[in-house]
């Protein structure tokens, strides 16, 4: 069992946390199926082939371990604390926190990972070169990880996110632009284009040699033109979410409210409401402390017949003191201050005082999604 309780294999290696779900097992069974014809070179010994391709699949996943190791080293020298490694069924993932924008940390560190494949492949390459006149096993498999290795450099470095090279070339775009957001939206759709042509071109050059595509491989193919189309598809959202943030304002977001006593009848409260064009109601004490926010739900819920009997209290929401946002606050430090005290609605006061007003979570997530 994981160290948070997932379920896999987990264990460290120096700082980091590498976590292998049970689910990884598939990606070593597949890679296995499809290297089971390279090692079936003795006709004679069958059973050699299955054992063979059971230690590379194992040792495949090694290697991309060190591909992962990678990321989490340059990231660590970059001065982004490194949370963990993740390796699944379809590859790995390195997950660490940026301190600081840096589209040069950035593309070093998505860098690091193909670079680190084509070296770990070279390396099996020398090995298999070595072995030629030696044990055949240890050649067969060492061939076979020179030559998945560096296959799978190239393909992680190809320009579109999710893969590295979409983050290198998110990196570049941004440092040309000066603005992370461009780039993860030409990265996003460049990751777009390379999940086609990943699904596309092997099923064109079986048609085009008159073969039929086998069953297994083509439903792996478009497993991974899926999960790259999704992952650009999220990265260009994010980057849209992410490019919207700045833009927020408590002040412009928030809504005029009108302040009313709780006993009030809602009929009575409306009208105030409409006198001064609001669109919020408050409810505060005797003080002049605010005790609830009316819900727009509630309130729409009440017949209009009933509500010359209903008081502004029983359709207001209890409210927390802590939920009162400065009207100045912008961007993410709105964003921060909504975190640190979740509510549905929030009361905006000015520093100069006057009238508060109310903000709602909803219409800051109808801002941010556009």
């Amino acid at each position: 069992m994981s160290e948070k309780g997932e379920s896999g294999l987990a264990f460290r290696l120096g700082p980091f946390p590498v976590h292998m779900p049970w689910s990884s097992l598939l990606g070593i069974g597949l890679i296995s199926y499809f290297w089971l014809d390279y090692f079936r070179y003795d006709p004679y010994d069958q059973g050699q082939a299955y054992l063979l391709t059971a230690v590379f699949g194992v040792l495949f996943y090694a290697t991309i371990l060190g591909h992962e190791l990678a990321h989490a080293v340059v990231a660590q020298a970059s001065g982004f604390p490194v949370s963990g490694i993740t390796l699944w069924w379809l590859g790995g993932f390195t997950a660490f926190r940026r301190t600081k924008a840096s589209p040069l940390r950035d593309g070093l560190i998505a860098l690091a990972g193909p670079l680190s494949s084509i070296a770990i492949g070279l390396v099996c390459g020398l090995v298999a070169r070595a072995t030629y006149d030696g044990d055949p096993r240890v050649h067969v498999v060492a061939y076979a990880l020179a030559w998945s290795n560096v296959f799978l450099g190239i393909y992680n470095a190809l320009p579109g996110l999710p893969l590295d090279g979409g983050n290198v070339l998110r990196a570049v775009v941004w440092g040309v632009s000066g603005k992370e957001t461009t780039g993860t939206i030409v990265a996003g759709w460049s990751g777009r284009v390379v999940a086609v042509v990943v699904v596309a071109l092997p099923l064109w050059d079986v048609l085009r040699r008159g073969g039929t595509p086998d069953l297994l491989a083509l439903v792996f193919t478009v497993s991974i033109g899926i999960f790259l189309w999704q992952g650009a598809s999220h990265a260009i959202k994010g980057a849209r979410v992410s490019g919207r943030v700045p833009g927020l304002s408590a002040r412009g977001l928030a809504r005029p409210a009108a302040i009313v006593a709780p006993e009030t009848p809602l009929a009575e409260a409306l009208r105030q409401a409409g006198l001064v064009q609001a669109q919020r109601l408050v409810m505060v004490g005797p003080d002049g402390r605010a005790l609830g926010i009316a819900s727009p739900a509630s309130v729409d819920a009440v017949p209009v017949e009933r509500r010359p009997w209903v008081p502004v209290s029983s359709v207001s929401a209890a409210f927390d003191a802590r939920a009162v946002l400065s009207a100045d606050l912008t961007g993410n430090d709105l964003l921060a201050a909504m975190n640190a005290v979740p509510s549905e609605l929030y009361l905006v006061v000015e520093a100069a005082g006057g009238a508060p007003r109310v903000l709602a979570t909803s219409d800051v997530e109808h801002a941010l999604s556009g």
